[in-house]
C-alpha cells in the first residue's frame, strides 16, 4: 500500500536477540537530531545501524548473516536450525504523529525471512536501491558502485518498464511485426535515395519557420515607414506554439497574398496552389526580392551596392566578363528550352498516371483486383425465385470478366502503372534540378553585369583588368580580395532582411525535398500497407504519450534524475579537500568488450577520465559517501524516510577532511528550518581522537539535539552496553545570550577583585 508518509525522524529503538544484541529487549533512545555511536569493535555499533537499515528499508547485506543471535541468557541456540528476533522503532513522521512499528524475523537454514517484508512509506523504489540511498558501510563500500557489486542498477530503477507497459507493448507486437516485414525493403530503398524521414521533416519545417518569424519581426522593426509588410500574429501556422496547424498551407498562401499587396508585385494572386507549400514560399520570396532591389536602389551608394552584390555570392563562384554575357545567355536559353519540354513531358506522365483512376472511388486497379479476388464468389448466386436473382445482363458480363486472363491483366495494368510513376518520378526530380542550375546561372550572369556596370560608375573597372583575362570568368573570391578595401556601413534592414531570406532558402529547399519525398511515396504501392501498421503504432504510441498514459500514471521518476544526480554529488564531492582531476565527476554507459554501450550499468569517470578502480581507498570511501547523499537527495521522494546513517567514517572523516565534513552534516542534520527537510544521521565512530574532534565540530546550536551512544563493552549474555548521553547545546547568538555573557564575566571579574 502506497502512503504519504515519511518517517522523519526514530525516537527511539529496541531490539531483541538481533545479532550483536543477544540478549533481553533493549531500549535505546535515539530522539536526536545526530545520534553519534563510539567505542571499540564488535561493541554492536555495526549491529545497531543494520537494525535500523533492515527496519526502515526492509533490506540486510548477506555479509551480515546470520541476523538473529543464537544466544540468549548464556545457553546456545535452541534448535539448530532456527532462531528469532524482533525490532521495534517509536518512529515520527512528518505530519507530527509517532506510531511504533516492528518487524519479526525468523531465521533457519534457508535463510531469514522478515515479517512484514515490505513497509507503507517506500514509493516505488527497490529495497537494496533505498538502501543505497541511506546507509553508508565501510566495509561494504563496493555495494554502493555498479562497476563492483551493486546488485539493482540504478537506471533500472529511473526507466523501468512497468508491467502494464509491457501488456501495451505485447497488444502491439503483431502490428510491429508486419511492420518489419513489410517496410524493410522500401525504407531501405528510400534511404538509399537521402530521403529525410516524416518526422524529421516535420522537426526543420518547425525550426526554419520560427527563424523566419523571428527574422520577419526583426525586419518590422528596421524597415522604414513607407514599407507596410503584413504582420505575424502570435500564433501564425502553430498550434500553441508547438505543432503545425492542420491548414497552415491555406495560411502561408495568404500570406504570400498580403506579401504580393504589400510590394506591388504583378504576380497573379489566383496562381497560387494550396497543397504546396514551395509554391507561396516562392511567391515571398520573389516579393522580398523585389523589395530589397527597391530598398538597395533608393538607399545604398554605389560602393555599398557592390559590397551588397558580392557579399550575396559564393566565394567559389565565377563572375562572367561582358566577353562571355552572350554566349551565357544562350546557355541559359537552351536550359530553358530543355526544362519546358521536361515540364511538357511532365505534364503527360502525370495524365496517364491520372488516367485509369476515379478520384470519387476506386479506380480500374482496384475494380480488376476486386473481380481478381471476388468474381468467381460472385458468380455463385443463392438460389432463389427468378424475380430475386440478379439481372441476367450482370451475370453474363461477370462470366465473361471473370476469367483466368484476369490475373494476367491485373499485373500488366500494375506493370505499366509504376513503370509511369517512375518515369514521372525520374521527370519531376529532373525538372526541380534544371529549376535550380538555371536561378543559378541566371543569378551569376545578373550580378555580373551589375557589378561591371557600378565598376565602370566609380572607375574601378582598370583595378580588375589587370588580373581579367579576355573571355574567361573571374572567380569572386579573386574580386572580393581586390576591393577588400572598400568601405560600406551597415545597413540594418537589409541586414534583417537577409535573415527572413536565408530562413526562406532554407524552407523552400525543404518543401521542395518534401515533394519529392512525397511523390516517391506515391509510386509505392507497398506504401499504402506499411501506412496502415504506421497508423496502428501511431494511434497506439498518441495514447501512451497523453497526460493519462500509463507511464505518467506509474510513479516513475525520469531520466532528468540522472542529470540531477550527478550535480548533486558533485555539489559534495567538491566540499572534501581532493587532489585535482577528480571533480566534476560524470556518469557514463559503462562499454562492453564490443565497445556498445551496455543498457543498464553506468560507471564512475573522473573529471582526467580514471576509471573508479584508479581511485584510492580514501577517494572511494568519500566519492561513496557523496554518492549516497547525492541518491538520498535526488530520490528522496521514494524512499520514504529522512534518515542517513554512516558506519565507520574513518577513511572519510580524517583530521583535514573533518572540518569540511563536519560542516556538511550541520548543514543536512540542523540547518533546514522545516523539519522535513533535514535528515536524522546516525554516525559509528571507532577512533578516539576523531571522535573527540568530530564533537566539538558537532554541539548542536540552541534548539537541536545530539546523543552519545557510548558502547563500553559487550558479552554474550547480555550484549552491549551502552552509556546514552546527551550533548548540551551551544547558547544561541542573541542579545539575551550576550548580556548573559556580559553578566558571567562581570560577575569573574568582581571575583577576582
Amino acid at each position: 500500500m502506497i502512503s504519504n508518509k515519511r518517517i522523519v525522524r526514530v525516537k527511539s529503538i529496541n531490539l531483541n536477540r538481533f545479532r550483536g544484541f543477544v540478549g533481553d529487549p533493549y531500549k535505546i533512545d535515539t530522539d536526536a537530531d545526530i545520534i553519534l555511536l563510539t567505542g571499540s569493535n564488535g561493541f554492536g555499533k555495526t549491529s545497531l545501524i543494520d537494525a535500523l537499515c533492515l527496519l526502515l528499508n526492509r533490506y540486510y547485506y548477506e555479509e551480515r548473516l546470520p541476523l538473529c543471535s543464537f544466544y540468549n541468557n548464556g545457553n546456545t541456540k535452541k534448535s539448530a536450525n532456527e532462531a528469532s528476533a524482533y525490532i521495534e522503532a517509536v518512529v515520527e513522521y512528518d505530519e507530527g504523529k509517532t506510531e511504533s512499528i516492528k518487524i519479526d524475523i525468523k531465521e533457519n537454514s534457508k535463510g531469514p525471512e522478515i515479517i512484514p517484508s515490505e513497509n507503507f512509506w517506500m514509493r516505488g523504489i527497490s529495497n537494496e536501491m533505498a538502501a543505497r540511498c541511506s546507509f553508508f558501510y565501510q566495509d561494504l563500500l563496493s555495494k554502493l558502485f555498479e562497476e563492483e557489486e551493486a546488485q539493482t542498477k540504478l537506471l533500472d530503477f529511473l526507466n523501468p518498464v512497468p508491467p502494464v507497459v509491457i501488456a501495451a507493448q505485447n497488444a502491439l507486437k503483431e502490428a510491429q511485426t508486419k511492420w518489419k516485414i513489410e517496410s524493410d525493403n522500401v525504407l531501405s530503398d528510400f534511404h538509399q535515395k537521402n530521403f529525410p524521414s516524416e518526422v524529421e521533416i516535420n522537426k526543420k519545417r518547425k525550426e526554419i519557420i520560427i527563424d523566419f518569424i523571428n527574422g520577419w519581426n526583426e525586419l518590422l522593426k528596421n524597415i522604414d515607414s513607407q514599407y507596410v509588410l503584413p504582420k505575424i500574429r502570435h500564433n501564425w501556422l502553430f498550434l500553441n506554439l508547438n505543432e503545425l496547424r492542420t491548414g497552415w498551407q491555406k495560411e502561408l498562401k495568404d500570406f504570400a497574398v498580403e506579401c504580393i499587396v504589400a510590394v506591388k508585385s504583378e504576380h497573379v494572386t489566383n496562381d497560387i496552389p494550396d497543397e504546396k507549400p514551395f509554391v507561396p514560399l516562392k511567391v515571398i520570396k520573389e516579393a522580398l526580392d523585389r523589395l530589397r532591389n527597391n530598398i538597395v536602389a533608393r538607399t545604398l551608394k554605389e560602393t555599398e551596392k557592390l559590397k551588397l552584390l558580392l557579399h550575396d555570392l559564393p566565394d567559389e563562384a565565377d563572375l562572367y566578363p561582358p566577353e562571355l554575357w552572350s554566349e551565357k545567355e544562350n546557355e541559359i536559353g537552351n536550359l530553358r528550352k530543355e526544362l519546358q519540354e521536361m515540364k511538357s513531358q511532365l505534364t503527360l506522365l502525370e495524365r496517364l498516371e491520372k488516367h485509369f483512376g476515379n478520384p470519387k472511388g476506386p479506380g480500374l486497379v482496384e475494380i480488376l483486383k476486386a473481380l481478381q479476388e471476388k468474381g468467381k464468389m460472385w458468380l455463385e448466386v443463392p438460389e432463389a425465385e427468378p424475380d430475386l436473382r440478379p439481372p441476367i445482363l450482370i451475370s453474363e458480363w461477370l462470366k465473361k470478366s471473370v476469367t483466368d486472363d484476369i490475373d494476367i491483366l491485373t499485373e500488366e495494368l500494375e506493370n505499366w502503372q509504376s513503370k509511369i510513376e517512375q518515369m514521372r518520378y525520374d521527370v519531376q526530380k529532373s525538372v526541380f534540378e534544371k529549376s535550380k542550375e538555371i536561378e543559378y546561372k541566371e543569378k551569376l550572369l545578373e550580378s555580373s553585369k551589375n557589378i561591371t556596370n557600378i565598376l565602370k560608375q566609380i572607375d574601378l573597372d582598370v583595378k580588375l583588368k589587370e588580373f581579367i583575362k579576355p573571355n574567361s570568368p573571374v572567380p569572386v573570391s579573386v574580386v572580393k580580395e581586390k576591393l577588400s578595401f572598400l568601405i560600406a556601413q551597415p545597413n540594418h534592414t537589409l541586414l534583417a532582411l537577409e535573415q527572413v531570406q536565408n530562413a526562406l532558402s532554407q524552407w523552400i529547399d525543404l518543401e521542395e525535398q518534401e515533394e519529392l519525398r512525397l511523390s516517391a511515396l506515391k509510386r509505392e504501392k507497398k506504401y499504402i500497407k506499411i501506412k496502415e501498421y504506421v497508423d496502428v503504432v501511431s494511434d497506439a504510441l498518441g495514447k501512451e504519450t497523453g497526460k493519462d498514459s500509463v507511464l505518467n500514471m506509474s510513479l516513475v521518476p525520469t531520466k532528468d534524475h540522472l542529470n540531477e544526480l550527478e550535480k548533486n554529488v558533485n555539489e559534495i564531492l567538491m566540499r572534501f579537500r581532493i587532489v585535482e582531476g577528480i571533480c566534476p565527476i560524470q556518469f557514463q554507459f559503462k562499454k562492453n568488450r564490443a565497445g556498445r554501450k551496455s543498457e543498464r550499468t553506468l560507471q564512475i569517470i573522473s573529471a582526467d577520465n580514471r576509471l573508479l578502480s584508479a581511485f584510492s581507498t580514501g577517494q572511494k570511501a568519500q566519492l561513496g559517501l557523496a554518492l549516497l547523499l547525492g541518491l538520498n537527495y535526488s530520490l528522496n521522494k521514494y524512499i520514504g524516510h529522512n534518515i542517513i546513517a554512516m558506519d565507520d567514517i574513518t577513511d572519510v572523516f580524517d583530521m583535514a577532511q573533518l572540518p569540511r565534513i563536519a560542516a556538511l552534516i550541520r548543514q543536512i542534520a540542523y540547518a533546514p528550518e522545516e523539519k522535513s527537510e533535514r535528515r536524522q544521521i546516525f554516525i559509528v565512530s571507532h577512533h578516539e581522537d576523531l571522535t573527540n574532534r568530530l564533537l566539538d565540530y558537532l554541539i548542536p546550536p540552541e534548539g537541536r539535539e545530539l546523543r552519545i551512544l557510548n558502547f563500553v563493552d559487550w558479552n554474550r549474555t547480555e550484549g552491549p552496553k551502552i552509556e546514552q548521553r546527551r550533548a548540551i547545546p551551544a547558547l544561541k547568538v542573541s542579545s539575551v545570550n550576550k548580556k548573559r555573557f556580559g553578566d558571567m564575566l562581570n560577575e569573574i571579574c568582581e571575583k577576582s577583585y
